[in-house]
């Protein structure tokens, strides 16, 4: 195994110890604030916000790892393109806005064919397109780039070689079956407070996006050298 394949799992190891730990967390204080009823309402942003924020947060987690001096001094020595640098950032910020607008679009309406209200509940259905887009695209482009994080949502991004991209996929494919786990729940009769929508599908995409974190952590987790004695 390279160097390099090894890097990238001791970052992914880091990155999923760090999901499963403030995501448990924050769905804990959800489940024991009372704060479940107000999940796909407006108040639940600053929830959103946060879990965004801790994705971000792990961008720093590369500069734990022993290139991370070697990449500062070398960016540091290519001051004269700073400026092309930050006008090249712009630019990938304009297109990170403008791909999330366009694909909360895409969302909504996807959502809408599946049986989400049209002409009410809008406040509803637009907490789980933001909840979706940040677990799915957000947490996707900050790691792999823009173009990258669409080809993974498209299904045409293929790197057996790239254990990050593989695991955010399976991330965005148990985010997707959660939320359509949970919009089973919903048309059930049994007069729960947790069964209005959308409720079921955030709190199962939340549930998703953990549990992938989790099953990706058990694989990467190292094996352990059993020594096996014969005996005669």
């Amino acid at each position: 195994m390279g160097i390099g394949n090894k890097t990238e799992q001791r970052l992914l190891l880091s990155y999923c110890s760090f999901t499963c730990i403030y995501l448990s967390g924050i769905l804990t204080l959800v489940k024991y604030n009372d704060n479940l009823c107000n999940v796909g309402k407006y108040k639940f942003l600053p929830v959103l916000l946060i879990l965004m924020f801790a994705e971000v947060i792990k961008l720093l987690f590369p500069m734990l790892q022993m290139e991370a001096p070697i990449i500062i001094k070398s960016e540091q020595r290519n001051s004269p393109k700073a400026k092309k640098s930050w006008m090249k950032n712009l630019r990938e910020i304009f297109k990170f806005s403008l791909t999330a607008f366009i694909l909360s679009i895409v969302y909504y309406v996807m959502i809408v064919l599946f049986g989400a209200p049209v002409l009410t509940d809008h406040e509803e259905t637009t907490m789980l397109v933001i909840t979706l887009i940040i677990l799915t695209f957000v947490a996707t482009s900050l790691h792999l780039g823009v173009d990258n994080a669409l080809d993974v949502l498209m299904g045409a991004y293929f790197q057996k070689s790239n254990v990050l991209a593989n695991a955010l996929r399976t991330n965005i494919q148990a985010t997707i079956l959660g939320t359509w786990l949970g919009a089973i729940m919903s048309p059930l009769d049994w007069d729960r407070p947790w069964q209005t929508w959308p409720i079921p599908c955030v709190i199962g995409a939340l549930l998703g996006y953990l549990i992938a974190h989790f099953v990706t952590l058990v694989k990467m987790l190292p094996a352990p050298k059993l020594n096996r004695k014969v005996h005669r």
